[in-house]
């Protein structure tokens, strides 16, 4: 009992002491069972699973052993005892101080072909565009007119021409109201004092840290600058800790998140239109857009672990510890008119920064030196740092599916470096390096515009919103395949009709940032499967099923070691994702080690972190957006168990309803879309602001800056090209059967309009790319 008791006050050593010299006299197991748990809680993962798998010998009945020794080999794997990457802390005299001078290449045009055609061709598409823009907005404000139901938005109804129209409406509405920067009026971002001389290079290429895309407001956007917001000051609430645990989070996630289990097996709710890849991808892209840096760790809240818990029994502790965000210290005594803010770790641009990082000295560490290339071993993988992990830009909560992604488009860099060289063989290493930086950084904004976000939301009206977003409705429509190019021969200067890329810069009166807002509605990792399904791409034969937990930190080299990044590809493209649901979230998240704590809820994390950064609950945020509110939880679902489960937690208050919750409740959704109009809401607003307020998408988007190789690249790349350029085994595959890659790689003549729905109504969708028959 004395033993028990020191473990139950956290004596984790005083209880190794205690038991050092009798477990093995217990023939039990259970004083090496509490010895696992100890080492376990101190994070000693290796000899956690030493002592459990003595106690499973002497008892292989018990359970709770059984499933403690599985977590410890999985975290030892893992080495989850490391930080990855190391603690830093932000430092107000760093985050305060002017641009650094960029190490940038001098500038030197490359575009080619008669100026006088190219100030016609511009002249044309003015005129263009002041006449048709016209038209489309008036067409639009009146398609928008009404929008609304009693509650949920009906732009979906109307088909698919007017249901475009009313979200370009929907869009404008949301940039007129909904955008709002953190800094004191009058101040530019990051404090920076107005008028600094603009260093060489800066006009024709990306900085490491995201400075000088805006000349006159050299801060904007870059890494270690405040989120911005999406709502109103007013309802901003700094909580205190009472209203952090109001209801208790954990309770939340128990109640609310759980998969149901079967068996002792979590059920997954999976997306039958969407494979694996589709997870990895939104990480590997919030890798580039967000952090707000490593957790405090000696400032923590203490979320409470109910008497019914099973984690108050089985890690014999009764609350866990959850680090606090990291606070602002740029934040000023007087003048502060938000009322809470917080530090973006990387910079808010789409600029590929978690490939090539978002200091200078990241990136310098991450070249070659030799042709603009990034470094990757001669097995084709990223080199490996001291911790075990793979070295990119961003390595935090780095697993194999971010890792994939992360190599992947090192490689395509590397390619992009190859083809710059071909036709600008005099290119030293810095200008090689920076124009193939652009051109990679603008396939993958290309690639979540155009493939990934109509894989996860099939819809045709929102499918032709987002072509239009990249190429304007003109060239979407009447240019197909090969044929359609993001900067068309006549250019119509309007965004909808021209689209974003290529035309003029919009900041809609505010400066870029993302938002707080942004951040908490792309927390997906009901997207996560428990286990990995992995498969020979030649065979399809089973290689092994693989706890997710395992391939994280440095379990992720040692499984590309292992396991082909060509069988791995194979393998996400052939399992699915989780749905975006309530009871969907992984399981194992709910009871996760992470670095400096060995027991954490990232479902109760999830909803703490929105509470605690003053991100309105669900109703509040609705109205902020311009939507309804709900009125009682059968708004949000028919399902009486769901009901039941959301007055359990949190009675009959709707607007004490976290946001997460909330939108993973929705079931009125628009047609096939994969998440909720709540979140859809801040997509509105950043898939088309994360490209018009970036020169580098508009007026930068052309051949002096990208040369006509470079965009060239982009018009004709994919998902499915990059993927096959690296591994063109695939193309023997499901692979070669789809267009979209982030489909099920089905290797049927016949596509199940199920499992593809995109194939009814995209125009390049209408014949089969596997057998070139046209679809019946």
């Amino acid at each position: 009992m004395t033993t028990i008791r020191a473990l139950d006050d956290g004596e984790l050593q005083a209880t190794i002491d205690g038991l050092a010299d009798t477990a093995n006299e217990d023939s039990s197991g259970a004083s090496h069972a509490l010895l696992g748990l100890a080492h376990f809680r101190l994070a000693q993962y290796d000899l956690a699973a030493e002592h459990y798998a003595t106690a499973v010998a002497r008892n292989g009945t018990h359970d709770e052993w059984l499933l403690m020794l599985a977590r410890s080999r999985d975290n030892a794997a893992a080495e989850l005892q490391e930080f990855v990457p190391p603690v830093a802390r932000f430092d107000v005299t760093t985050l305060l101080a002017p641009p650094t001078q960029p190490r940038l290449p001098a500038v030197r045009e490359t575009q080619r072909g008669n100026r006088t055609f190219r100030a016609l061709r511009r002249d044309v598409g003015k005129l263009l565009g002041d006449v048709a823009g016209r038209g489309f907005d008036i067409a639009s404000r009146l398609a928008g007119r009404k929008s609304h139901g009693t509650v949920w938005t009906t732009w979906y109804r109307k088909g698919t021409n007017a249901g475009v129209l009313t979200l370009a409406h929907m869009r404008e509405t949301l940039m007129e109201h909904n955008l709002r920067s953190t800094y004191p009026p009058g101040e530019l971002i990051g404090f920076v004092e107005a008028g600094l001389t603009q260093p060489p290079g800066v006009t024709h290429f990306r900085t490491a840290d995201g400075t000088w895309n805006r000349l006159d407001d050299p801060k904007e956007g870059a890494a270690g600058t405040r989120f911005l917001r999406n709502v109103a000051n007013s309802a901003i609430l700094a909580a205190n800790d009472d209203e952090l645990l109001s209801p208790n989070p954990r309770l939340v996630s128990r109640k609310l998140l759980t998969r149901t289990v079967n068996n002792g097996v979590p059920e997954v709710k999976e997306v039958e239109f969407l494979n694996l890849l589709a997870a990895s991808w939104i990480q590997f892209q919030n890798n580039d857009w967000v952090s707000h840096g490593e957790r405090l760790l000696e400032e923590t809240i203490a979320i409470p672990l109910a008497d019914d818990d099973p984690a108050r029994e089985r890690y014999r502790q009764d609350r866990i510890l959850v680090g606090r965000t990291q606070p602002d210290p740029t934040r000023r005594p007087v003048g502060e008119t938000t009322p809470v803010t917080f530090i973006n770790e990387v910079t808010h641009w789409w600029d590929g920064s978690q490939i090539y990082g978002s200091d200078q000295a990241t990136q310098d560490r991450l070249r070659s030196g030799v042709h603009g290339k990034v470094r990757v071993e001669d097995d084709g993988r990223l080199p490996l740092a001291s911790d075990g992990v793979e070295d990119s830009g961003m390595v935090r909560n780095w697993w194999v599916g971010t890792a994939m992604l992360h190599t992947l488009f090192a490689r395509e860099h590397n390619a992009i470096c190859d083809r710059l060289r071909d036709s600008y063989p005099d290119w030293d290493d810095e200008r090689l390096f920076n124009v193939a930086r652009l051109v990679n950084a603008a396939v993958m904004a290309k690639i979540h515009s155009i493939e990934w976000t109509p894989a996860i939301l099939p819809n045709p009206s929102l499918t032709l919103g987002l072509n239009a977003n990249w190429y304007g409705l003109l060239t979407y429509m009447f240019r197909k395949g090969h044929n359609r190019k993001t900067v068309a021969e006549f250019k119509v200067e309007n965004a909808e009709l021209g689209g974003l890329v290529g035309n003029h810069i919009n900041r809609h009166g505010e400066p870029y940032g993302l938002a707080e807002e942004f951040v908490e509605v792309y927390r997906l990792h009901s997207l996560l499967p428990e286990d990995l399904h992995l498969r020979s791409h030649a065979t399809g034969e089973t290689i092994e099923d693989l706890p997710v937990t395992e391939t994280r930190q440095a379990g992720s080299a040692k499984t590309t070691a292992r396991v082909s990044l060509t069988d791995l590809f194979f393998s996400f493209g052939n399992q699915h994702p989780g749905a975006l649901e309530l009871n969907n979230y992984p399981s194992f998240m709910q009871e996760i080690s992470v670095p400096g704590n060995p027991l954490f809820d990232l479902g109760a994390v999830d909803i703490l972190r929105a509470r605690e950064r003053g991100v309105p609950r669900y109703n509040e945020f609705r109205r902020q957006l311009g939507l309804e509110p709900i009125r009682t939880f059968e708004d949000l679902t028919h399902d009486a168990d769901k009901v039941a489960a959301l007055r359990e937690v949190y009675g009959d208050n709707v607007e004490h309803l976290d946001l997460m919750i909330g939108t993973l409740a929705e079931a009125n959704r628009p047609t096939n879309f994969g998440f909720g109009e709540t979140m859809f809401q801040i997509f509105i607003i950043n898939a088309s602001r994360r490209l018009q307020a970036d020169r580098f998408y508009t007026d930068d988007y052309r051949e002096e800056v990208y040369t006509k190789e470079g965009m060239d690249w982009v018009d004709d790349t994919s998902f499915k090209t990059v993927l096959l350029r690296h591994f063109p085994e695939l193309a023997t595959t499901g692979l070669g059967n789809v267009t979209n890659a982030f489909e099920p790689w089905d290797t049927d003549a016949e596509l199940n309009p199920k499992r593809h729905p995109l194939r009814g109504f995209d125009p390049d969708l209408k014949r089969n790319p596997w057998t070139g028959d046209a679809y019946r």
